[in-house]
C-alpha cells in the first residue's frame, strides 16, 4: 500500500496535464495589472493634463473680473465641457517678488502683504481656482480599487495694472516770472526759467523704472540686491536726481528732443546738486518697493512714464515746506495795481511714479498771504491806493486710483478726485479785521475804514474722472470743481466797517462806501486769476482738482503658479 502511494505521488509529479491553463491564468492577471498600470492611468493623466488646462483658462479668464471670479471661473469650465460643480475660485493679492519663494508670493483678504499692502478686495490682482473631479478607470476596478479616481487641478493667474498720474498738472496758466520766484525761493536758489522750459519739462515724461533704476547707480546700490525700498531710505542729493533724469533724457528711450528740458532741469537743480532730499517723499514707489533693482523693467517692457515737471516742483516742495516764499507782480489789471506777498507749503505728497487701485497722490496744502494793491480814483482817502490784505489756506486735495479697467478701446484708468477746503478772508493771520483805508478833512484824519468778510468752500468729491487710451496719448488734464471763483466770491462778501476819531461829518460818505465796496469787490474778481497762476507751479488751485494720467501698463494676466 505504501508502495503504491508512492509510485502515485511519482506519476502525479510528472503529469503535465493542465499546466497552459495555469499559467494562462497567471498571465492573464499579469496582463490586467499591466493594463491597469498602462491604460487607467494614461487616462487619468490625460483627464489631469485636460482639466489643468480647462483651470489655466478659467483662472486666467476670472483674474480679468475679480469681481465675479466664481462666475467667470465656472462659465469657463462649463465652456470647456466641464461641470461648474467643485470649483473653488479666492481671489489673492499677488507680490512679483523674485526674492520670495513662489508660494510665499500670495496674500489673502485681512493678511499685510510682503510690500506692506493691507489686502482687502479694492486690491485683490490674482485668483487662484481649484477644481476636483472624478476620473473613472477601467481595470483597476477589477482590483479593488474603485469605479472612479479623484484629479484636483490647480491654478493661480496674477493681472499687473500700473498707472502713473500727478494731481495739479497744469501749466496753461503759468506765470513763468511768479514760478521762477515760488521755485526759486522754495529750492532755495535763483532760476530764470522761461514759459517755454517750463513747457518743456511739462511735455517730457521719461520711464519711471529707468529712472528709478539709474538714480540707483547713482547713489550706489546694487542691482540684484538692493531694493527700491533701500534707494527710498539712501541718502540721495539733488544732483543724483538730476543725473539720473539727464541720463534717461539722453536715452534711446525717450521720445522727442530732450535738449531743452535737459537745459531746464540743469538751470534748476545744478545750484543745489549738493543738497540732500528725502525721496520717499518726491517719489512713491510702493507697489515695487520690495522689489530688487532692476527687475521690475523686464516685466513691464516700456513701464509707465513720469514727468519731469513733478519731479521739479515735488522736489522743490519737499525742500520748502514750511518756508514762507515772497512774491510780487505788476498785474495792471483794472482796478488792480498789483499784487505781492509769501506762499507757505505745508506737507506736500510724493507724487505717483506707479500706482495701483487704491494709490493716492495729492496736492499740497497751502497758505497764502497776499497785499492786493487797488486804485481807487476816490481823492477822499488819504491814499487813492490802498493796501487791502488777504488770507488764504487751501487744503490738500486728493487723486486716487479708483479702478484700472484697461479696457482696449474704453476706459484704462479711473481716478476719484476730491477737492480740498478752502478758506479766504480779509487780514492777516493774526488779525481779522485789517485796516485799509483813511479819510481826511482839511487835512486832518478822521476816520478809518477797515475791511471784514470770508469766504469759505467745502471738500468737495469723491468725483470719478474717467481717463482713456487717447485722454494719455494726448495728455488730457481732466477737472473737478467746487468753486473756482473764490476771490471773487470775498469781494461779494466785504463789508466795510467805520472807526470814527474825530466825530466830524463826512460829506458823501455813503457814496464814498459804496464805491470803494464796489471798486475792492471788482479787483478781486480779477484776483481769481492771478493766484491761479500763481499756484500753478505748486499744482493747486482753489476749490478745484486737476488730474492727468500720464502712462498705464495692463500686462497680459499670467500664470504664477
Amino acid at each position: 500500500m505504501y508502495q503504491t502511494m508512492i509510485a502515485f505521488l511519482v506519476r502525479y509529479a510528472r503529469n503535465e496535464d493542465g499546466v497552459i491553463s495555469v499559467m494562462a491564468v497567471g498571465a492573464l492577471v499579469l496582463a490586467l495589472a499591466v493594463a491597469m498600470i498602462v491604460i487607467d492611468t494614461g487616462a487619468m493623466y490625460s483627464a489631469y493634463r485636460n482639466q489643468q488646462s480647462a483651470t489655466d483658462a478659467a483662472a486666467l479668464g476670472a483674474v480679468r473680473q475679480i469681481a465675479q471670479a466664481q462666475n467667470v471661473a465656472e462659465t469657463i469650465f462649463e465652456l470647456n465641457d466641464y461641470s461648474a460643480e467643485n470649483v473653488e475660485a479666492t481671489p489673492l493679492y499677488y507680490v512679483p517678488d523674485p526674492a520670495r519663494s513662489p508660494n510665499e508670493r500670495f496674500f489673502s483678504e485681512g493678511e499685510t502683504a510682503s510690500d506692506g499692502t493691507i489686502v482687502d478686495d479694492t486690491n485683490f490682482n490674482a485668483v487662484s481656482i481649484i477644481k476636483t473631479s472624478q476620473s473613472p478607470t477601467y481595470f483597476a476596478r477589477l482590483f479593488g480599487f474603485g469605479d472612479s479616481t479623484q484629479i484636483e487641478t490647480r491654478a493661480v493667474a496674477a493681472y499687473s495694472k500700473y498707472v502713473s498720474f500727478s494731481a495739479g498738472t497744469r501749466l496753461a496758466s503759468l506765470d513763468a516770472g511768479l514760478a521762477n520766484q515760488i521755485l526759486g525761493g522754495l529750492l532755495g536758489t535763483t532760476i530764470n526759467l522761461s514759459l517755454v522750459d517750463y513747457n518743456a519739462l511739462a511735455d517730457a515724461n521719461i520711464d519711471a523704472l529707468e529712472f528709478v533704476d539709474a538714480l540707483a547707480t547713482e547713489v550706489g546700490l546694487d542691482a540684484g540686491a538692493d531694493t527700491y525700498n533701500d534707494l527710498l531710505e539712501a541718502s540721495v542729493m539733488v544732483g543724483d536726481i538730476l543725473n539720473a533724469a539727464v541720463d534717461v533724457l539722453a536715452g534711446d528711450t525717450f521720445e522727442g528732443d530732450p535738449s531743452v528740458a535737459t537745459l531746464a532741469l540743469q538751470t534748476a537743480f545744478s545750484p543745489i546738486s549738493g543738497t540732500p532730499v528725502d525721496l520717499s517723499r518726491v517719489l512713491d514707489l510702493a507697489p515695487i518697493a520690495q522689489r530688487t533693482v532692476g527687475s521690475v523693467g523686464s516685466s513691464l517692457a516700456d513701464g509707465v512714464p513720469f514727468n519731469l515737471m513733478s519731479l521739479v516742483s515735488g522736489t522743490a516742495m519737499v525742500l520748502g515746506e514750511g518756508q514762507s516764499v515772497g512774491f510780487d507782480t505788476n498785474v495792471n489789471l483794472g482796478s488792480l495795481a498789483s499784487v505781492s506777498g509769501t506762499v507757505t507749503v505745508g506737507a506736500p505728497m510724493a507724487q505717483m511714479a506707479l500706482g495701483r487701485v487704491g494709490d493716492s497722490v495729492g496736492t499740497s496744502q497751502v497758505t497764502v498771504q497776499l497785499s492786493a494793491t487797488i486804485d481807487t480814483g476816490i481823492a477822499a482817502l488819504l491814499n487813492s491806493r490802498i493796501e487791502v490784505p488777504i488770507y488764504i489756506t487751501a487744503a490738500e486735495g486728493t487723486a486716487t486710483v479708483a479702478g484700472i479697467p484697461c479696457i482696449s478701446g474704453g476706459n484704462v484708468a479711473v481716478l476719484a478726485g476730491t477737492t480740498g477746503a478752502v478758506t479766504a478772508r480779509y487780514g492777516t493771520v493774526s488779525d481779522t479785521n485789517p485796516e485799509i483805508a483813511t479819510i481826511t478833512v482839511a487835512g486832518l484824519e478822521v476816520m478809518r475804514l477797515r475791511a471784514g468778510g470770508s469766504y469759505a468752500v467745502a471738500a468737495g468729491g469723491p468725483t470719478n474722472v474717467e481717463f482713456t487710451d487717447t485722454d494719455i496719448e494726448d495728455q488730457n488734464v481732466k477737472s473737478i470743481a467746487s468753486s473756482s471763483n473764490i476771490l471773487g466770491g470775498l469781494g461779494s462778501a466785504l463789508s466795510i466797517s467805520q472807526v470814527t476819531l474825530l466825530g466830524l461829518p463826512i460829506p458823501g460818505l455813503p457814496a464814498i462806501l459804496s464805491t470803494l465796496t464796489t471798486t475792492i469787490g471788482s479787483a478781486l474778481g480779477v484776483l481769481d486769476t492771478v493766484v491761479d497762476s500763481l499756484l500753478t507751479t505748486l499744482g493747486v488751485k482753489l476749490g478745484a482738482m486737476d488730474m492727468i494720467v500720464t502712462g498705464a501698463k495692463c500686462q497680459a494676466p499670467t500664470l504664477v503658479s
